[in-house]
Parts: structure tokens; C-alpha cells; sequence
């Protein structure tokens, strides 16, 4: 067997290992937002919200231009909420210490809320995110963070005119007979169309998990209908009295009491439940002036 010369092994010994090439790192692009239209202007106004009302004129008669090639979702909200003029805080782990994430999207003419809503759905490091504005100022975050880290609104909603059924007259000749139902059956029909529709997981029970991670149950261990009751036929099984129609949930509270009903929550939930205040319009200087096409050449 014959061995290999000299100088083939201390090339072998001498020559450097052949390194992987390294990978190519793509930098995050900075997104691009600008206002190019409006539903409807004021005069003039603030150039920053400080209220309610005008966050959501911001938000809903402002369209916009999103342009994310590749940028965080966390920057292009910031972004967006600049450019609306809005203050924004985010609640949840800092940005370092999330995986790294970006979004592409090219968004054209779109109203500011879809463009909001899309940028924190697109997210994957927002799970089970929303929004919600309090004194002006946007938060988002999971939907426990905000219920947990907000101050929960108490708001007295009249509802008078949902509790009355118009009669439904018999023909001439005909028994009379009544199927209306009193307030208080179609109270209870309207707090159970609510608990359904709007943020359903506020108002269930609190669960072991939720007591695990330290949340106080906001029942009262002494409450006969431990927290929740929509049959308007029942009563106290020792006074006799009629229960109250309300539901107690994990962070969210609704109560029927004469013609309103009282609930207590956190912002995000009241928005689903009566919306933000009505819409004041953002100043025209915030909508770019088009620009007049140019002159045919002479």
C-alpha cells in the first residue's frame, strides 16, 4: 500500500477548514406611514388627542398609506399612532425580550382603525391582542394584561327603550291574550345577548388557572347565585325576594337595575359594548393638500 507523499499530508495539516458561508441578515426596514384622505375635517384642532373623542375621529374619518417591507409590527404601530397624531403605550414583555418579528404589508387608502387593528393581528408575539383608548392615549395588549394593568369604567347605559315589548293586538272576535314579556325577561334576553357577543371570555367564571396565577375571584363566597343569574322568575330561597339579573365575571361585571344597566370593565369591553364618545374631527392641516397636476408643456 503506497502512503501518501509528504507534502500532500502538510498541506492537509496546514490548510484551514472551509468555513460555512455566514448567513445574509436582512435589516428590519423602517415602515412608512402617511394621512392621504379624510371622510370629514375641522378647521383646525390639536395637533396631538387628548380626549376620547378625538382619538376616535383620528382613528375613523382618517385614511392612510401603511407601507411595512419587512418592519417590526411593534415599530409600525408606533408609526401609525404618530402619524394620527395619537399617544400610544404597550403592555407586555419589552421588545428585547421577544423573538425577533416582522410583517409585510402594503396598505393604500385604508381608515386608520383597519390599519390599526391589522398591524396588531399580524403580530405573532401579540397573542390575544387588542386595543382600547383611554383619556386619549391608545393601549394595546392581551386582552388579560389590559383587564389587569387598566383601571376598570363603571358606565350606567339607559336602556328604557329595549325594555318595552309594543302589544301585540288580538283581531275583533278573537280571546284576548297577552305573551309580553315584562322588563325584567327582556332585561335578562339583553344581558345575554351582550355576555355572547361582546369579549365573551370577561364575563366567564374564574377558572383554576386564572387562580393560579393570582387573580382574586370577584364573587362573593356568601352570593346564593354564586355570581351570576339571568332567570327573571327566580328568588332568594330565604326571603323570598326576587334575584337580581347580573353577571360577575373574570374581569367584567353587568348588572339590570330599573331601566339601565350598570357595567363595570375595562375599556376594551365598554368599547364593544356603547363605542367610543362621538367622533371629533381631526384638523384639516393633518390631510396633505393634493397636488394640482402639472401645467401641458407650451
Amino acid at each position: 500500500m503506497k502512503h501518501a507523499p509528504v507534502w500532500v499530508l502538510l498541506w492537509l495539516v496546514a490548510a484551514p477548514a472551509r468555513a460555512d458561508p455566514p448567513e445574509r441578515t436582512v435589516p428590519i426596514q423602517p415602515p412608512v406611514v402617511q394621512v392621504v384622505d379624510a371622510i370629514r375635517t375641522a378647521p383646525d384642532g390639536p395637533v396631538w388627542a387628548t380626549s376620547n373623542a378625538e382619538a376616535h375621529g383620528r382613528l375613523t374619518l382618517l385614511r392612510v398609506d401603511v407601507e411595512c417591507p419587512g418592519s417590526s409590527p411593534r415599530d409600525a404601530r408606533r408609526a401609525l399612532v404618530r402619524t394620527l397624531g395619537l399617544n400610544l403605550v404597550e403592555y407586555g414583555p419589552r421588545p428585547r425580550d421577544l423573538p425577533a418579528s416582522r410583517i409585510d404589508v402594503s396598505l393604500r387608502g385604508v381608515l386608520a382603525i383597519d390599519a390599526l387593528r391589522t398591524l396588531i393581528d399580524l403580530d405573532p408575539n401579540a397573542s390575544n391582542a387588542t386595543w382600547q383608548v383611554r383619556q386619549g392615549i391608545v393601549e394595546v395588549g392581551s386582552r388579560d394584561t389590559l383587564a389587569r394593568r387598566t383601571t376598570a369604567e363603571t358606565r350606567v347605559i339607559e336602556v328604557d327603550d329595549l325594555l318595552i315589548r309594543a302589544p301585540d293586538f288580538n283581531a275583533p272576535g278573537v280571546p284576548d291574550r297577552s305573551d309580553r314579556r315584562t322588563p325584567r325577561e327582556l332585561g335578562a334576553e339583553l344581558i345575554e345577548m351582550v355576555i355572547g357577543q361582546v369579549e365573551p371570555d370577561a364575563w366567564h367564571p374564574l377558572s383554576d388557572a386564572d387562580r393560579a396565577d393570582g387573580l382574586v375571584d370577584p364573587v362573593d363566597p356568601r352570593d346564593p347565585w354564586r355570581g351570576r343569574n339571568l332567570d327573571p322568575r327566580r328568588q332568594h330561597p330565604i326571603t323570598g325576594t326576587r334575584a337580581p339579573i347580573y353577571v360577575q365575571g373574570r374581569y367584567a361585571s353587568i348588572r339590570l337595575h330599573d331601566g339601565s344597566i350598570v357595567v363595570r370593565a375595562p375599556a376594551f369591553v365598554l368599547h364593544g359594548i356603547e363605542g367610543l364618545p362621538p367622533a371629533v374631527a381631526p384638523p384639516i392641516a393633518m390631510v396633505p393638500t393634493p397636488r394640482s397636476p402639472s401645467a401641458p408643456p407650451q
